[in-house]
This record gives structure tokens, C-alpha cells and sequence, in this order.
């Protein structure tokens, strides 16, 4: 859409008018306007508008500052709105329609799309003026919260006309119930977050503990410490066109029965998504594309896979609270879920009945119909732990650490046959062994680099960073090929498996946590370290999370 002007304006308005100022009824639907899109210095003078159709375009909200004192009606309906705080300024507004939209209307069940909706938008001010969360929140002092709030939104907040004040009365009370969810902080938690005080590329970067917090304890209960926490996984920045737009604040993790979604700046878990009986081991984040209503264009979403104990991948959709469909992936547990980054409806899951699978789970329509096709089945002989996809070769190739090794596979869907063993087996100059066993467990797995690999096994006491692109070389030689190494991090000597390792590319960092509950962390900068000389670099920083319970 182009820039809208005067002429724009006068030429969409009922009746035909001359001056903005004598506007009443304007009619700008589907013309594709994006919230960037409303110049507030022009639409502001529009003092006499009475209706406002804004159906049929992109708007994800209302431009800040917008004041239009006469307006009555305004129809938002098929846009993309995603928070209704922004028509605060619309103080003569008694008819809003905001059906179709999906941030909005699938999270609320449409009880916004009454009349007099002005009273609703008044009840965020109320709440800012007058209300906040306790500083210790136990159930009985969010419910105190929450009923006074209620009962001050009743009896506060002016809404229609007299002949409707009981129903609306009970409605704005009911929409308080449904909107304003009160989200929740427990004591303790498995999981820390961290500030990264970055200075400059080439100066290692500074943490700090920001949050800890146990959120996924049995009946949310703080005395619970046998609740394992599985995952975490931040959520990627999306824009309209499915790019990277700023930073993400917003973190998913899984353990036990749930999988929770934690905005890392305030501490607080925003959504809980909960199902008794089953044991979340992994999660992933990707985006898909959603069919709007009459597969009228389509928009990107951002959504979530869960999966563990009962072979099941879970769907969903946070922005609108939406666990919005499933199907099995394995009659076994799920070990590790990891999507594409090129391709992000294609799925791999692996499992304990050793299998990795590759699935299209296609996109969404607006009523959440989905289709899910399988495309390759890899075979390897232990579960699968981890994956990665080499960053600059995503469609061709699948990393995998297992049980029993580190596994390559050609994932290329325009070759035959579609259920393959591995291409290649990595294998590392240092594996722990007893009498019993050789212990090849590969337990930890990331690239630093478009070409770097970290990965670790438990009990070899170190963190080996190693050559893609040189290993690979090796293939056409030999199936089995020895990993080209390029430094050795020293890590714990510690004989407990499954301790997170990741990287942070952009930084050029390595994290890994150990049994104590510490972070070891290792800026890397050179990686021209010679390996032969036997000697581990020891870590940047390792630090030491102390907690009180």
C-alpha cells in the first residue's frame, strides 16, 4: 500500500466530502495497511468520524497518539492485531469488531467483539493506576488480586447505557477473568538466565544471574526436586516477512508434565501448557505459514513442538494460547526434536526405538487444520541425543549425537531410498572405558561456526571443538572417519550424562553446565591452537550459581 494521503482519504469517505474535518463514515478496508501505515498527524483531523472500517488489512495495532473524539464504531476484523491497549485514546468508542483476528480473537474466544468494548479498554488503565502483582505470590494472594480487581472494574469503570448495565456489568467482569491472567513466579527453579554485558567482539562477555525459578514442579509445588527439566529453547524474532526483527525475550522449557514460556527480562512464566501423565524430554521452535480467512494471503506464526515419554509431538501456538493439534512419531519415548532452519515445516524427531524421522508438517489453515507427511526414516543403532544441520548446508545433511556415537546422514529428499543408515561414523581420540564397555556417548553437540563444531562425551573431562568441513573430506576414503580437531576445552570429570552444552555463534562462545549446577563458559578467539600438545584450554569463566532454599 502506498502512502496514504488527503486525497486518499476524502476519495474513501461516505458521503463525499471536501475537508477531513467534516468526515463522519470512512471506509479504508483491504488495502493492505500495516499499522506503519497510519499517519496519526492526518487521521487526527478527523474530529467529526463516527465510523471507521479498517477490516481486510495487516494491522497488528493502532497507531500510538491517535485521537479521534467522535468516533463510535470502529471494525478491525480480518487484520492481525494482536493488543487491544493501543485504543485507550479512543475514549467515545462503543462498537468494536475485531473478529478474525488471531492473536486476538482464538486467545479470547471473540469477548471483545461485543459493544460498548471501550469499557474493556479502560480496565488496563485501572489496572496500571491502581493494581500490581504481590511481591510474595502464593495462589491465596493472586486470588485477593484478582477478585479485587474484579470488583473495582464492576463498579469503576463506566459502559453503555443504563438498560444493558447488568449484562455488561457481568460481562466486563467476566472479560477481566479471561484477559487479564495473572502470570506466576515460584522461589526456585533449575533454570538460571543470564545478562550478556558485552563489550565488544573481541572482549569476553560478562554473566550475570538474573532469575531462578522452579516452574515445573509436581502440583507446583516448591518442596518438589526430583522434576528433571529437559530442554529450554529461546524463541526466534520474527517479523511479517519471517526475518530477524530485534531481540527475543520470550524462553521454552519442558520437564515433567509441562512446558512453560518464560519472558527472561521479568522473571515471570507467562503460559504453562500442561499434560498429566506425560514427561516432556524436548522442545523446538519454528515458523510455519497460516492461511488467512478464505486463503486470502498467508501469514507467518511462530510455534512450538513438545514432545517425550509417549511418542507424541505436540503442536502449539503461544501468542494464541492455542495447543492446536498432535500425532505420533514413535510408539517409543521422544528423545529430541529439532526443526529446519531453512525449511521450518520439516521436523526431525528422534526416539528410543532408534530411529530418526524426518516430517512435513505443512502449515495451518485458520481454523488450525494441519497435515503431517513422513519423508525419510534414518536408522542408527542407539537413541539419538542431539542434532545439528550444518548452517551453511541445512537440506543436505543431518548431524546426530547418540548413545553410541556421532552419526552423519545425507538427508537430500530428492535421493532414493527414502529409509537409509549413516553416511558416516565421527569418531574422538578420547573415549572413557571399562571392562565392560567403550563408552562412544556423544552427549553434547553445537556449531560455533559455519564450519565448527563443539561437541562433548561425559567422563572424558573435556569439550573438543572440531572441523566440519575437514572431517567430511575424509568421507569418500573411508565410512569411518576420525573427527579433525582443532582445540580441546577442559571441562568436568564428571561421570553424569545429558549436561547441556551450547554455542553462541555471534559471540563466539561456548556454554556448558555440569553437575554442580555451574556454568562453564570459553570465549573463543583463536582457533589456530595447537592440538597436539596435549594441553586443554581451560575456561574463560566458570560460574557459580549459589541458591537458597
Amino acid at each position: 500500500m502506498g502512502k496514504i494521503t488527503e486525497k486518499l482519504l476524502l476519495e474513501k469517505c461516505t458521503p463525499k466530502n471536501t475537508k477531513l474535518e467534516q468526515v463522519k463514515t470512512l471506509n479504508l478496508s483491504k488495502l493492505g495497511l500495516k499499522s506503519s501505515d497510519l499517519p496519526v498527524p492526518l487521521l487526527s483531523r478527523l474530529r467529526c468520524l463516527e465510523q471507521l472500517d479498517l477490516s481486510g488489512n495487516r494491522l497488528q495495532e493502532m497507531p500510538s497518539g491517535l485521537v479521534l473524539p467522535s468516533l463510535r464504531s470502529l471494525d478491525l476484523t480480518n487484520n492481525e492485531m494482536e493488543d487491544v491497549t493501543t485504543l485507550d485514546t479512543l475514549t467515545t468508542l462503543e462498537d468494536l469488531r475485531m473478529e478474525d483476528n488471531l492473536y486476538i480473537t482464538v486467545r479470547i474466544h471473540c469477548s471483545v467483539c461485543f459493544s460498548f468494548n471501550s469499557a474493556f479498554i479502560h480496565c488496563y488503565s485501572l489496572w496500571e493506576t491502581s493494581f500490581s502483582l504481590p511481591d510474595h505470590r502464593t495462589a491465596e494472594n493472586l486470588a485477593i488480586v484478582e477478585r479485587d480487581f474484579v470488583n473495582a472494574v464492576c463498579h469503576k469503570v463506566k459502559y453503555g447505557p443504563s438498560s444493558l448495565t447488568d449484562y455488561t456489568k457481568w460481562r466486563v467482569g467476566f472479560n477481566c477473568l479471561l484477559h487479564f491472567s495473572f502470570p506466576y513466579k515460584d522461589n526456585y527453579f533449575i533454570l538460571s538466565e543470564y545478562n550478556w554485558n558485552h563489550h565488544s567482539s573481541q572482549e569476553p562477555v560478562s554473566l550475570q544471574p538474573l532469575h531462578v525459578l522452579q516452574c515445573h514442579s509436581k502440583q507446583d509445588s516448591p518442596d518438589d526436586f526430583s522434576t528433571q527439566l529437559w530442554a529450554c529453547s529461546f524463541q526466534p524474532p520474527l517479523d511479517y516477512n519471517g526475518g530477524v526483527n530485534g531481540a527475543t525475550r520470550i524462553v521454552a522449557t519442558c520437564g515433567g508434565e509441562s512446558v512453560c514460556l518464560i519472558d527472561c527480562e521479568t522473571g515471570l512464566v507467562m503460559k504453562k501448557y500442561k499434560v498429566p501423565g506425560e514427561e516432556f524430554f524436548s522442545l523446538a521452535w519454528s515458523t510455519v505459514l497460516m492461511s488467512r480467512k478464505g486463503n486470502v494471503g498467508m501469514r507467518p506464526c511462530s510455534i512450538l513442538a513438545a514432545g517425550g515419554k509417549r511418542g507424541l509431538v505436540k503442536l502449539l501456538h503461544p501468542r494464541a494460547n492455542m495447543a492446536y493439534g498432535e500425532f505420533r512419531a514413535s510408539r517409543k519415548a521422544l528423545s529430541i526434536l529439532c526443526f529446519s532452519p531453512r525449511q521450518g515445516n520439516l521436523l526431525f524427531t528422534g526416539s528410543y526405538d532408534k530411529n530418526i524421522l524426518l516430517w512435513d508438517i505443512g502449515g495451518v489453515d485458520s481454523y488450525y487444520n494441519f497435515k503431517v507427511t513422513r519423508l525419510l526414516v534414518l536408522e542408527t543403532t542407539s537413541t539419538p541425543l542431539h542434532f545439528c544441520l550444518p548452517p551453511a548446508t541445512p537440506d543436505t545433511h543431518l548431524i546426530a549425537a547418540c548413545e553410541k556415537g556421532l552419526h552423519s546422514y545425507n538427508i537430500q529428499l530428492n535421493k532414493d531410498p527414502k529409509k537409509r543408515s549413516e553416511e558416516m561414523e565421527i569418531t574422538f581420540p578420547v573415549y572413557e572405558k571399562d571392562t565392560d564397555h567403550d563408552y562412544h556417548t556423544i552427549d553434547g553437540l553445537g556449531f560455533l561456526t559455519n564450519d565448527v563444531v563443539a561437541s562433548k562425551s561425559h567422563m572424558q573431562g573435556s569439550i573438543y571443538l572440531w572441523s566440519w568441513n575437514d572431517t567430511q573430506a575424509q568421507r569418500p576414503k573411508k565410512k569411518e572417519v576420525c573427527a579433525v580437531i582443532l582445540m580441546e576445552l577442559q571441562w568436568s570429570s564428571t561421570d553424569i550424562p545429558y549436561l547441556s552444552l551450547n554455542t553462541c555463534p555471534s559471540k563466539g562462545y561456548v556454554v556448558c553446565g555440569d553437575e554442580r549446577g555451574r556454568l562453564w563458559t570459553y570465549h573463543v578467539t583463536d582457533l589456530k591452537a595447537n592440538f597436539r600438545s596435549g594441553k586443554a584450554i581451560p575456561a574463560t569463566e566458570v560460574l557459580i550459581i549459589e541458591t537458597t532454599y
